[in-house]
Formats: structure tokens, C-alpha cells, sequence
């Protein structure tokens, strides 16, 4: 059976997105290497690994949800502190307001209901990172049980590096304008756009 691993995301707008790749080089040493194109920033709202067979299945009923809801409360999200994952990988968490909390627990029950979580090679990601090659694995494997729900930590990953580059933007907004559905790579990267709309309340 084949897998392919996805990413549910918000996408900040063009001009954080161009700051956050800005900051992103400030990181001399990083492994993850952001770009508007692959590598993207973003902020996952959740993710599963499904069979190839199903995702049409699955992606027709993220759209009739997300297309029908009023998402214009996650335009703008604040930034309370510095993210910090394995102690080199740096970036943003995002306020869990209630209306991401919602979006994330309706998005991660029904991604749930079609995630495989025994895979131990890396074939179902569309790039594997030569730095990275296993990372997204295990991650992905242990996500419902340790990074979802009750759990889930809203962030935006910036790279590996200090974190004192991310100080500048503690207790500012971050501004997004689409929420988008990906084909991940190694290290839980958004890469292959699968597909997106914009989200304000027009």
C-alpha cells in the first residue's frame, strides 16, 4: 500500500512570509532552509499520513468543511513566546485562540480517521531532506497521541539556531491569508501544494 504523508496548514501572507525566509537566513548553521516556493513557513493545523486511494475521498471532505466555515478569525495571530523543539529548532508559538483550537480538533478528528501510524520508511514524503532524511517519520507516526488534541501547540518552525533571533516578534500578530493542503517532506516541511483558499469571511 502506498502513503503519502499531508499537511493541513495556515499560510502567513506574502510579506511575512518574505520576512520569515529573511529571518531565516540570519540562522547561519540551519538545516531547514525556507523558501516562498518549498520549505514553506507555516503553521500546521494538522496532519496524517493517508493511503494513496483515499485522498481524493479525504480532500473532498476538508473542502466542504473549510469552504462553508467563516475563517476570518485566524487572519491575525499573536505570538506569546519563542518556540523551542530538541533544543536547536527554533521559532513562534501562536496563541491557541478558540476558533484555531476548534478548526484543529474538527481537522484532526477527521484526518485521524484516515492516518496510518506504523510506517518506518520515508517513501510517503514527496522530498526527503539529505539533513533531515528520517526526521518527519516518527513525528508523524506519534502525532495524534502526542502532538494533537489536547496537546496540539500552534507554532511556526523558523529553522535551528538562537533563539534570540525570534525575539523580535514576541507579542506581535502574524498574518495569514490561506489555509492549504500539502504533501509533506522530511522534517515535516511543506513542499507539493496540493490545495488552498483563501480564508477571510468575503
Amino acid at each position: 500500500m502506498k502513503y503519502i504523508a499531508l499537511d493541513l496548514v495556515l499560510l502567513p501572507n506574502q510579506s511575512f512570509t518574505k520576512t520569515m525566509i529573511e529571518y531565516n537566513k540570519k540562522l547561519p548553521d540551519t538545516v531547514l532552509q525556507l523558501s516562498d516556493e518549498h520549505t514553506i513557513p507555516h503553521l500546521s493545523i494538522s496532519m496524517c499520513r493517508v493511503a494513496s486511494d483515499r485522498i481524493d475521498e479525504l480532500l473532498g471532505k476538508l473542502q466542504d468543511y473549510l469552504e462553508v466555515i467563516d475563517l476570518s478569525a485566524l487572519l491575525s495571530l499573536n505570538v506569546p513566546s519563542i518556540y523551542q523543539h530538541n533544543i536547536k529548532t527554533v521559532g513562534w508559538n501562536l496563541d491557541l485562540t478558540s476558533p484555531l483550537k476548534h478548526l484543529h480538533y474538527s481537522m484532526a478528528s477527521l484526518m485521524k480517521s484516515y492516518h496510518f501510524d506504523l510506517a518506518k520508511e520515508n517513501d510517503d514524503f514527496t522530498v526527503i531532506h539529505p539533513q533531515m532524511p528520517s526526521s518527519g517519520i516518527d513525528y508523524l507516526n506519534s502525532f495524534f497521541t502526542k502532538y494533537a488534541f489536547d496537546n496540539y501547540q500552534p507554532h511556526i518552525t523558523l529553522g535551528q539556531g538562537n533563539a534570540q533571533v525570534c525575539e523580535e516578534w514576541l507579542n506581535k500578530n502574524i498574518e495569514f491569508d490561506r489555509i492549504a493542503l500539502f504533501h509533506m517532506g522530511t522534517g515535516c516541511t511543506c513542499e507539493k501544494l496540493l490545495w488552498e483558499t483563501k480564508i477571510s469571511n468575503n
